[in-house]
């Protein structure tokens, strides 16, 4: 399975500052010895906030670089771990878009986010 990264729809900053050329994007979950779906990035957005908060175990983000179409069909089961590997407290790292999807993986309770 695969989920879409989707426009925050409660950010409303965009519409009354034409500074502002976006409506941000945010993605929340929470798991618990668990594996996400991949979180397909779209075209177009530069860089991501990526954070881990794990309250139990550990957790990190995986990111892959195969064809939309594989994630979709859920034949993608594997992907590469980000630099700081597995972390077990409080992380945030900037990324740059430059992959298909990301997920988190958790061997224990955690909150991840991803925003742009």
């Amino acid at each position: 399975m695969a989920n879409e990264f989707s426009p925050d729809q409660g950010d409303k900053q965009y519409l009354g500052n034409r500074t502002i050329p976006r409506q941000r994007f945010r993605h929340q979950e929470s798991l618990n010895e668990a594996t996400s779906d991949w979180l397909i990035l779209p075209a177009g957005i530069g860089d991501l906030m990526v954070s881990l908060a794990p309250t139990s175990g550990t957790a990190r983000v995986e990111f892959t670089q195969a064809p939309i179409a594989d994630i979709e069909a859920g034949t993608v089961n594997t992907g590469t771990q980000w630099p700081d590997g597995d972390v077990g407290s409080a992380t945030q790292k900037l990324m740059v878009n430059a992959v298909s999807a990301i997920r988190c993986v958790a061997s224990g309770e955690c909150q991840w986010t991803v925003t742009a």
